[in-house]
């Protein structure tokens, strides 16, 4: 036996110890130990592994040359740790090898009626969802703007000779659970935009915004002056006050799905007028019902019900009829589209409509619980080792989630081989462009070359992507770090530099 194949036994059975490998024949595994001259990346690790601020952290990195298919630098790959949104690459992952780019949704406008000579529905209007999660979305085209879908199903509701409505308008979201919001998530997320969770009838990525007034002085209460869109029913106990100018957004938004009332806390800046702070919306389905009742009213279409849904008009004992008839369908943009917002902006909501979508087409159920074992089941047969078996969302926004770099890697591997690698690559930010590297990495080997999905949580950074090595190979890369002393802004920065030194890297140490 070589000694390098003693030195890669050796990484087998301890893990948890830093290894270095060669990834380029002609050297002896003495002279890589002792390098003539450190590369780039020996000395970026060496002075990572070594900051001060990691001494009471845990933390994992695992850079892999995946053209040559061997390991090049790993530590402590098999400890679970907590992934922040660097969760989203298997769920999207996932669902793109599964569905494929071009899948797309489909809503469905439908009744259950005759519509008689006067031109009156005699019957309910129903909206059926597919678990769309851009339905009224403008964050990716304007052409999905929630009027837009609304004026698509109006023209078809002319050419069906609809003049009014006899019956309800019922948005029928049965396709996912009623639990929009994983039971995992924390309380004060789930009131907020970035909790706004998974419906089958999401609407406007289940968001509103909510504009205050400051006081007049520090301290004197803020005022509520108005919605985005205007959410029928909703209420807030409002105690935001009037902090500093130029102290930003510090609300925070508390309320429960389904639930219409939310309480209002935290500060706005002096001097601000419609100061705009984003929420959950309370219930979808719901709101987009009788927000559509509104719009046909304001066009001259009567409705003689509500706008309700099939979750409260079952509960009132009525069982709207599944013999219906499709008015119109809106199609969804491609699912290469809808992955790529996902993962460039890191949207929760859509990561949590991806995984319930994936257990409804994995196992008849579009449930979070189904999702999570659809994608169990998928990476435990392409190679997850140990079992992905402590995942609770499709997001990462719980703090329960425990994945480890070896996990995180053979999902990157296994994306960067498949027919799909292009478009899931291209959904990753790239280095000085674009998502939450936009502005990192300019003037460095990396821009425009390194892609990574970013996490962060409290005392959480991660990144995992790619980048092109100097040698011409293609590496994937994942650093994982929890609980770590100093500044999330100092730790970020320590760990872009070693990304960047992965691009700066040659092939071996």
């Amino acid at each position: 036996m070589t000694l390098f194949q003693s030195l890669h036994d050796h990484f087998m059975r301890h893990l948890t110890v830093s290894v270095f490998l060669i990834c380029i024949g002609g050297l002896n595994a003495g002279a890589a130990s002792q390098p003539a001259s450190p590369t780039p990346l020996h000395e970026a690790y060496d002075s990572f592994r070594s900051d001060e601020t990691l001494r009471n952290a845990s933390w994992a990195i695992y850079v892999k040359d995946i053209t040559a298919g061997q390991p090049i630098l790993a530590h402590n790959i098999h400890q679970l740790l907590v992934p922040a949104s660097t969760q989203k690459v298997i769920t999207t992952a996932t669902v793109l090898m599964m569905l494929g780019p071009d899948y797309r949704y489909e809503t469905h406008l439908e009744h259950d009626g005759i519509v008689d000579s006067h031109g009156v529905l005699r019957g309910n209007l129903y909206i059926r969802g597919s678990g769309d999660p851009t339905l009224g979305s403008s964050g990716m085209s304007d052409t999905l703007a929630l009027d837009n879908v609304y004026s698509r199903w109006l023209e078809a509701m002319h050419g069906a000779g609809i003049t009014r409505v006899g019956g309800h308008i019922v948005a029928d979201a049965r396709i996912f659970d009623d639990e929009m919001v994983p039971r995992h998530w924390i309380w004060e997320d789930i009131g907020n935009y970035f909790g706004a969770g998974a419906s089958g009838l999401t609407v406007m990525e289940n968001e509103y915004t909510v504009y205050f007034d400051a006081g007049g002085a520090l301290g004197r209460p803020a005022t509520v002056v108005a919605t985005e869109p205007l959410i029928p029913g909703i209420s807030f106990v409002n105690e935001v006050t009037t902090d500093l100018a130029g102290s930003g957004d510090q609300v925070y938004i508390f309320g429960a799905p389904y639930v219409m009332e939310r309480r209002l806390t935290g500060t706005v800046p002096l001097g601000a007028r419609s100061f705009p702070v984003r929420g959950s919306m309370p219930d979808p389905p719901g709101f987009l019902a009788e927000s559509f009742r509104i719009f046909l009213t304001n066009r001259g279409i009567e409705t003689d019900g509500q706008g309700s849904t099939y979750r409260t008009v079952a509960s009132d004992g009525i069982i709207p009829s599944e013999d219906r008839k499709t008015i119109s369908i809106w199609q969804s943009p491609p699912l290469a589209d809808i992955i790529y917002r996902t993962n460039i902006t890191s949207v929760n909501t859509y990561a949590e409509n991806l995984l319930k979508i994936i257990g409804q087409h994995a196992a008849g159920e579009g449930t979070r619980e189904a999702g999570l074992n659809a994608v169990k089941a998928f990476w435990d047969a392409n190679g997850a080792n140990p079992p992905i078996g402590l995942m609770v969302d499709g997001s990462g926004l719980s703090p329960v989630n425990r994945l480890t770099a070896g996990q995180l890697m053979t999902v990157m591997a296994a994306a960067a081989q498949h027919p799909t690698s292009h478009t899931f690559m291209n959904s990753l930010p790239l280095a000085g462009y674009s998502g939450s590297l936009s502005n990192r990495l300019k003037g460095t080997t990396s821009e425009g070359l390194l892609r990574a999905k970013s996490g962060f949580l409290t005392n959480v950074l991660a990144y995992t992507g790619y980048t092109t090595m100097q040698n011409g190979n293609q590496a994937a890369f994942v650093i994982i770090v929890n609980n770590y002393d100093g500044s999330p802004v100092s730790m970020r920065n320590k760990m872009i530099n070693l990304m960047d030194a992965i691009t700066q890297h040659t092939g071996a140490f």
